[in-house]
């Protein structure tokens, strides 16, 4: 029975860190979204018999100084070689965690892992554990082609301001794919070590989880993966809307019009990512109807969807 609800837990937990997504204001944005980012927790590691991990420090000031981790799967790294720990985790050693923002009002709480890191060295602080909101834009040289970045500047989605030079050690996560400066884009998710002086020296890249990053102005201008697109959004009785099939193809998506099913989108093979009818207030997706927050509205030619609509179906990051 503790095994069942544990695993129910985590998968409520899950949904609700899904559903957490930043949402578009209407207004002109002059701070960004409003992110949920993940919450860094940390301790000595007790293991339950219903297969949570309880993780205790000795900060009284610190409001999780107590809490008990779930997850089916948790990626369980080297605080050394950020690669998967060898070993299993031992009771009684120091861990670092990165947990989603939903958390149980029990005391202790209950959240689901993200990331752990362990094997952390006695000399050397733990890596950090981010994920990009903004990459500041880079001063455009007159050169062509345009040259290598020797720096970018990372705003995470709590916030924090990270700059990484090209000395830094950059590696993918259990790939071979090359990464660069440039490969540091919103909506990543990064492992980051820095030195005594707070340089940062090394970077993991774990595979993107999104099809596209998007952004949009005040003006109604959108881009898409740093792209601007032709047709603009816009603003209908207060709220966002972003032209579906502009957002969609450059995400890399196929888009028709279809009689009686309106915008379909698909993905490369063929199968379904959404369809919707100008009016309707639910979309069809893969998985059966999903309301949404608006109706899809129609003009000129071009079908739109609530901003935070397009961005959950299809997929996206929402950057600023």
């Amino acid at each position: 029975m503790k095994k069942l609800l544990a695993r129910v837990l985590s998968l409520a937990l899950c949904a609700a860190a899904l559903c957490a997504l930043p949402a578009f204001a209407a207004e002109e944005r002059d701070e960004a979204p409003d992110y949920l980012s993940p919450v860094r927790v940390w301790g000595s590691l007790t293991k339950l018999d219903d297969g949570g991990l309880l993780v205790q420090n000795s900060d009284p000031n610190d409001p999780y100084n107590e809490i008990i981790l779930h997850g089916e799967s948790i990626r369980v790294l080297d605080a050394v070689s950020g690669l998967p720990l060898d070993r299993e985790l031992r009771d009684g050693e120091v861990i670092y965690a990165w947990v989603g923002p939903a958390m149980t009002m029990s005391l202790p709480p209950h959240a689901t892992a993200q990331v752990i890191v362990a094997n952390i060295p006695a000399d050397a602080g733990a890596p950090q554990y981010y994920q990009i909101a903004r990459v500041e834009p880079q001063t455009m040289t007159a050169i062509y082609p345009t040259p290598p970045l020797t720096h970018t500047e990372l705003v995470t989605t709590d916030g924090k301001t990270i700059t990484v030079t090209k000395d830094a050690e950059l590696t993918p996560y259990l790939t071979r794919q090359m990464v660069t400066l440039e490969s540091l884009v919103p909506g990543s998710r990064v492992l980051v070590w820095t030195d005594a002086e707070g340089a940062v020296t090394r970077v993991v890249l774990f595979a993107y989880e999104y099809q596209a990053y998007v952004a949009w102005e005040s003006t109604g201008e959108v881009s898409v993966n740093d792209q601007r697109l032709s047709v603009t959004g816009k603003v209908v009785d207060g709220a966002v809307l972003l032209p579906i099939r502009s957002v969609a193809e450059a995400a890399g998506y196929t888009v028709n019009w279809v009689p009686g099913q309106g915008a379909v989108v698909s993905n490369g093979d063929g199968s379904l990512v959404l369809s919707v009818l100008p009016g309707q207030t639910t979309a069809r997706t893969a998985t059966g109807e999903r309301g949404l927050t608006g109706a899809c509205y129609f003009e000129n030619g071009t079908t739109y969807l609530p901003a935070g609509d397009v961005s959950h179906l299809l997929n996206l990051f929402q950057t600023y």
